[in-house]
């Protein structure tokens, strides 16, 4: 299938399920465009047994056509990045500096190490066969919360403004350190040889630090054009040219593209949108959030294709290996959370009421594309089937069970108590 008629039977479809979606479901936009992709290709897939129509094969080619890794990762996750940081006030963020900082960094290391120990335990319980290299991996792609999940669907519930910056700092800034520990520990599954802690030190700092100078320079270059624009077509593709661009260098740089996005995302945000025109913002806005929305339906309906049309493990009991990576998964996030939030509060860094914050961002720590595309990165071997529907299940549950039910769990009432 060729690239446009690939991207045309993408938009159509996810033009009919969003129609179904508002007009019948009506759930929460992303979603709803999950959860009927998955039931559309898993109906697909059951009438192909009894009547073969070649419909799984469309899908297929569909799919194939793009490379989850290049299309979140290279296409759509700058763009989206770049608008959820501009929407970060710099003040909010400092003022809840340390919890975010906390999460994004120390959690997100002591999520993976954890999710990864478990996940090795569970299995070996069960009779399934992986190293703790491989466990490890997995505890490294599905640590960080992911800033599309969470920025979609979180910020429709009504968080306070304290909370909602505590979620999208977090998921915004922790894409660094999961890069590096998916970096480390894929050498160490692939190559069978153990991680080196000088070599985990060089990537962290070539990732982080070149990925937040990468960020700044790609600022100073959006602040001194945009402050010159005088008509709005000029702005709209200084914006898109310098974000695309920015990325594109970071990736050849080989330093973090998603650290530098979400740099040059608040510094335009607070500095350089406060000096525009209102002539100049405005359509800016509405173009930047109409983006955000098509993208987000677009990603949102592609992972759905991608979760049923996954192969199941041979000789595997059914089940296991996803039961064992949701509960593993939750179980490190809640601790994660709950140590660093209470440490924080015992030490009068923040007041919180300690249960029910970490009630929060355990369900709402909802993991999506993200972990999907780095899982499919991974180079073809015995052990990369059982890591995807390991990633697949869990981003299934996070997106369609946590993201359903999460309003439902917190009231308005509730939500303003948690974090003073």
């Amino acid at each position: 299938m060729d690239t446009f008629t690939a991207i045309a039977g993408l938009f159509g479809i996810a033009a009919i399920l969003s129609f179904v979606n508002d007009r019948y479901l009506r759930l929460q936009h992303d979603i709803g465009l999950l959860l009927l992709a998955g039931l559309v290709t898993g109906g697909l897939r059951i009438l192909e047994i009894f009547v073969p129509t070649g419909a799984v094969a469309l899908l297929h080619q569909l799919t194939q056509s793009f490379n989850l890794n290049d299309t979140l990762l290279k296409g759509v996750l700058c763009f989206l990045l770049f608008r959820g940081s501009m929407r970060v006030s710099w003040a909010a963020l400092r003022e809840q500096r340390w919890l975010v900082l906390w999460l994004a960094f120390a959690g997100t290391a002591l999520a993976c190490l954890l999710t990864g120990g478990m996940v090795y335990a569970g299995l070996a319980l069960f009779g399934v066969g992986a190293t703790l290299a491989q466990a490890l991996l997995f505890g490294a792609l599905i640590a960080a919360t992911d800033p599309v999940a969470a920025l979609a669907i979180l910020s429709k519930i009504g968080l306070p403004k304290n909370l909602e910056t505590v979620v999208d700092g977090e998921s915004l800034l922790n894409d660094g350190v999961a890069v590096v520990l998916f970096t480390i520990f894929a050498d160490a599954a692939i190559s069978g040889s153990d991680a080196s802690l000088s070599e985990a030190g060089s990537i962290f700092v070539r990732e982080v630090l070149g990925g937040v100078a990468t960020g700044v320079a790609g600022w100073l270059f959006i602040h001194y054009l945009m402050l010159r624009c005088t008509t709005y077509c000029t702005g709209l593709l200084v914006s898109l040219g310098a974000v695309a661009s920015m990325y594109a260098a970071a990736q050849h740089l080989d330093v973090s593209g998603p650290i530098a996005t979400v740099v040059a995302g608040l510094l335009s945000g607070n500095l350089t949108a406060t000096r525009l025109s209102e002539a100049t913002l405005t359509p800016l806005r509405t173009f930047w959030g109409g983006l955000d929305e098509v993208l987000n339906a677009l990603l949102f309906v592609f992972v759905g294709f991608h979760v049923v049309l996954i192969n199941p493990l041979q000789g595997v009991v059914p089940g296991v290996p996803a039961l064992v990576a949701i509960s593993a998964v939750l179980l490190a996030r809640a601790l994660t959370v709950s140590g660093i939030v209470s440490g924080l509060n015992a030490a009068g860094t923040i007041r919180a009421d300690c249960l029910g914050l970490t009630q929060l961002l355990t369900w709402g720590g909802l993991r999506g594309g993200l972990s999907l595309a780095l899982a499919v990165s991974l180079p073809d071997s015995q052990w990369k089937p059982l890591v995807l529907n390991m990633t697949f299940a869990v981003v299934v549950f996070s997106v369609i069970v946590q993201g359903l039910s999460i309003q439902r769990m917190f009231t308005k009432q509730r939500l303003d108590g948690l974090l003073r």
